[in-house]
């Protein structure tokens, strides 16, 4: 149980609350006598719908689920309030009982005030009274247009905008803001009025389209994916993603798109072998089974993906090696010996499979026949070659192969700064890519530094530099798929076959 009832004073939380800022120190201090700060259990009922309104409560920390009971024991979610938030003050002025219901859905920390301390307040204070107004007009504003929302925007767009108001006003221009779903799927879909599955497949699609990494409950929003919206007419300023706005995916699809997509498997076929010799070294292998499961489904349907598109003439020849290569590769990962002869074997497969991978991005680059096209490519590489790096050290940190092995290490690390460098040039001034390539530069720096610097080298800590270099890692590759997507839109904006 959290210590704040004893640390958190009522009149110093009251200072802290914007509504109550101005009040002179007698009406504070009558306030704050009439109020109560309590440790709330999850799944906790706070009052139900028609009950007198006897207390205003304001949540300090922890998540708040508000609802109506509906018939056969089903609820419409109100709302999910965040810590900050002051409830329920449209039903406070609408009557004496209370029109919905509200549970804790996680251990919350609540204040709790007299209601009739509050309006008499109110009545006495036109300052007061008028922050109090504005406050109910904005919630009931917002409830206003996700309603409307709710019946007029696809699913993706609800579930977009629902993230990005988790992010509140930390979002940048560039790198990821991360944000913690403040309840559980199935409730979080009850709220955005779809069904807990639709939730999912769409975290899943967004995820795929490189606009959020999902780590159970923790979201990596890529910032750089995501332009201003102008749309303000009908709502609040929305962050807009190009590709939401064009319904479902073509056959034809845009040079740069067509690059990322084939480009993606090169980045896959190196954090398939990543996960193989994690599971081989029982290196957190439990949770490298699922991440080998993972990538395996994402290059499968990746190539599925490929394969139904109306592709041009000069990519079918390298499609089916890749398709071919797919085939030699999974069958080498799905073999039960995991010494240092099948480490050699997976090795040598994963080489082959992202030759292949990447002999058909080059014909899609040199089919496009754009700088643009070409500017993706090269993005693509060095998202590549975050996930090389760490398959390459971890396969030389085992003794396989390490005098070949070696050298790749060290013309990756090479390529890496000399695409980002030519990216650099490219950027033409553009603060947005600008800031994107200063990011993925710093976390690769931050990445060789762990490389470079272990801690202890000795036998008996490499298994704890293999999980520091695979926590540094992540980020990383999450903020070079993010630089791949920026310019890919740049080039679905310039190149002469975007859609």
């Amino acid at each position: 149980m959290t210590e704040t009832p004893q640390v958190i004073e009522p009149r110093t939380l009251l200072t802290c609350i914007p509504l109550f800022s101005g009040l002179r120190p007698e009406r504070l201090s009558r306030l704050g006598a009439a109020c109560r700060i309590d440790d709330v259990p999850a799944q906790t009922n706070l009052y139900r719908a028609g009950d007198h309104i006897g207390t205003v409560r304001f949540l300090i920390s922890g998540a708040v689920k508000r609802y109506i009971p509906l018939e056969h024991g089903a609820e419409k979610v109100l709302s999910i309030l965040q810590p900050g938030q002051l409830f329920p003050m449209g039903e406070l002025f609408s009557g004496p009982r209370h029109a919905s219901s509200a549970d804790t859905i996680a251990p919350s920390v609540i204040a709790g005030f007299a209601s009739e301390a509050l309006l008499d307040i109110a009545r006495h204070d036109a300052g007061f009274a008028l922050r109090l107004t504005e406050n109910i007009a904005r919630q009931h504003y917002r409830s206003e247009f996700e309603v409307a929302s709710h019946h007029s925007q696809s699913v993706t767009r609800r579930v977009l905008d629902y993230l990005l108001r988790l992010a509140g006003d930390e979002r940048g221009i560039a790198g990821e803001t991360t944000v913690q779903l403040d309840a559980s799927k199935k409730l979080i879909a009850a709220r955005l009025d779809m069904a807990p599955e639709t939730f999912s497949r769409t975290l899943r699609q967004l995820s795929e389209e490189g606009v959020i990494v999902v780590d159970g409950r923790t979201i990596h929003i890529q910032n750089a994916t995501l332009v201003a919206g102008t749309d303000t007419e009908s709502g609040p300023p929305r962050a807009l993603y190009s590709r939401l706005q064009k319904g479902a995916a073509a056959t034809a699809p845009g040079a740069g798109t067509l690059i990322n997509q084939c480009g993606r498997h090169r980045m896959l076929s190196q954090r398939m072998a990543t996960a193989w010799v994690l599971i081989a070294r029982r290196i957190s292998a439990e949770s490298a089974g699922v991440s080998l499961r993972r990538f395996r489904d994402q290059f499968q349907r990746n190539l599925a993906g490929l394969a139904a598109m109306a592709l041009p003439a000069e990519l079918a020849e390298p499609l089916e090696a890749l398709q071919m290569a797919w085939m030699d590769f999974q069958h080498c990962l799905s073999q039960t010996s995991q010494g240092k002869t099948q480490a050699e074997r997976v090795f040598d497969r994963s080489e082959h499979i992202l030759a292949a991978a990447d002999r058909l991005t080059g014909n899609a680059t040199r089919w496009a026949g754009s700088e643009e096209a070409e500017w993706v490519n090269i993005a693509g590489r060095n998202r590549m070659l975050s996930a090389r790096m760490t398959k390459l050290f971890l396969f030389f940190d085992w003794g396989i192969l390490p005098t070949e092995v070696s050298r790749l290490m060290a013309a990756s690390r090479a390529e890496f700064d000399d695409n980002i460098t030519r990216l650099e040039t490219l950027s033409h001034g553009s603060p947005e890519v600008s800031a994107q390539l200063a990011i993925e530069r710093k976390q690769w720096r931050d990445f060789l530094n762990v490389v470079d610097h272990p801690d202890d080298r000795r036998s008996g800590a490499r298994t704890t530099h293999a999980r520091v270099l695979l926590a540094a890692s992540e980020p990383l590759i999450r903020q070079a798929d993010t630089t791949v997507k920026v310019f890919e839109r740049l080039a679905e904006q310039g190149s002469p076959q975007a859609a």
